[in-house]
C-alpha cells in the first residue's frame, strides 16, 4: 500500500489476512528461544529480559486481531500484543518449505534480514521474524488488565456483534459537526478502518468524503453501516489490498486492488461514470473520491 511517504498502516482486512495465515502455523508450539535485536529493546515491554525470560518454554495458544494489532495469548492472563505500524513484517519460515508472514513487502528475502527486530525459534526447527526497517511497531507483553485497558479505548470490530446499526447511529450522534471520513477512521468509532476503505466506502455510499455527519439521511446512515461490513468483507476475502508493499500471508500481493474505485487512482477516470478522480487533504489526510458521484449536496 503507498502513501506520500511511502508506506501506510496495514487495515483490519490486512491483518486479519496475516492472523489467519499465522494462527494456522505457530498454534501450540513451544518456544524455544526468543531473540531481541539490540535497537528495539525500547519497542519490547515490560523489557527485553522479562520478554524473553517469561516466553522461553511457552506457547503461543491463540492469536486473535483487534482492531489493526495482533494478540498472541500465551495464558489465561499473558498475551503479547503486536502492532506492524508503517513498516512492520511478520514471517513464518518453517523448518523446510516456503516462509509463510505477511506485512510489508521489505524486498528481503532471507530470513533472517538486516531488518529482523525480534526472531521466535520453536522446537520443530521453524521460525517467527518480526522485521520492522522503520521500528515504528512493537511487542507488548501484557497481563490480562493491561490488555483490557490497551484496547479499551478502541470502538467496536465491524465483524463484532456488538457493532450493531443502533450502536453506529449512537456514534454518529455524537459526531455531528464532524466529517463522514474523519469519523470513519476515529478507531474510537469504528476500529480498523484506514484511508484505504474509508475512501472505498465513501465512493460506494456515493458521499463526498467532507460531507458533514449532520448532512446525512437515514438513507446514507444506512448505508453506510451496510457498506463497512460489506466492503471490508471483501478486503478479507481477497487477502487484503496490495498498492505498495503490503503482502499477504504466503508472501503474496493481497488481491482487493482490482477492486479499488477510487484509492490511489487520483487522475483516472471514475469506474461508473467516467469523471476524473480528484484528491485532497482531509485533516492532514490524502482522500480520493469522484467530483460527479460524490456531492457535497445535503
Amino acid at each position: 500500500m503507498s502513501l506520500d511517504l511511502g508506506y501506510t498502516m496495514p487495515e483490519l482486512p490486512e491483518v486479519e489476512t496475516i492472523k489467519r495465515s499465522l494462527a494456522h502455523e505457530i498454534v501450540n508450539k513451544k518456544i524455544k528461544n526468543v531473540w531481541v535485536e539490540p535497537s528495539f529493546k525500547k519497542k519490547i515491554s515490560p523489557n527485553t529480559e522479562k520478554f524473553v525470560e517469561f516466553l522461553v518454554g511457552k506457547k503461543f495458544t491463540h492469536v486473535a486481531r483487534r482492531t489493526k494489532m495482533l494478540i498472541f495469548t500465551v495464558t489465561k492472563d499473558l498475551a503479547v500484543l503486536t502492532h506492524l505500524k508503517m513498516t512492520g513484517q511478520l514471517v513464518y519460515s518453517p523448518r523446510q518449505g516456503q516462509a509463510i508472514g505477511g506485512g510489508h513487502n521489505l524486498d528481503e528475502k532471507k530470513q533472517p534480514n538486516r531488518f529482523t527486530r525480534v526472531r521466535f525459534d520453536f522446537a520443530d526447527g521453524s521460525t517467527l521474524y518480526f522485521n520492522d526497517m522503520r521500528k515504528f511497531g512493537f511487542m507488548k507483553l501484557l497481563n490480562s488488565a493491561e490488555l483490557r485497558g490497551k484496547l479499551a479505548k478502541y470502538g467496536p470490530d465491524p465483524f463484532d456483534k456488538s457493532f450493531t446499526f443502533a450502536c453506529f447511529q449512537a456514534g454518529l450522534s455524537k459526531r455531528q459537526g464532524r466529517r463522514i471520513k474523519t469519523v470513519l477512521l476515529d478507531q474510537t468509532f469504528v476500529a480498523g478502518i484506514g484511508n484505504i476503505y474509508a475512501d472505498e466506502i465513501c465512493f460506494a455510499a456515493r458521499v463526498h468524503p467532507e460531507k458533514k455527519v449532520k448532512a446525512l439521511d437515514a438513507v446514507e446512515i444506512k448505508n453506510f453501516f451496510l457498506l463497512i461490513k460489506k466492503i471490508l468483507a471483501k478486503a478479507v476475502k481477497y487477502h487484503g489490498t496490495s498498492v505498495n508493499t503490503y503482502v499477504d500471508g504466503a508472501g503474496r500481493s493481497g488481491g482487493y486492488q482490482r477492486f479499488l474505485n477510487v484509492y490511489d487512482r487520483k487522475g483516472e477516470k471514475c469506474h461508473r461514470c467516467g469523471s476524473i478522480i480528484q484528491k485532497i487533504k482531509i485533516g492532514g489526510r490524502s482522500s480520493s473520491f469522484c467530483p460527479r458521484c460524490q456531492t457535497l449536496a445535503a
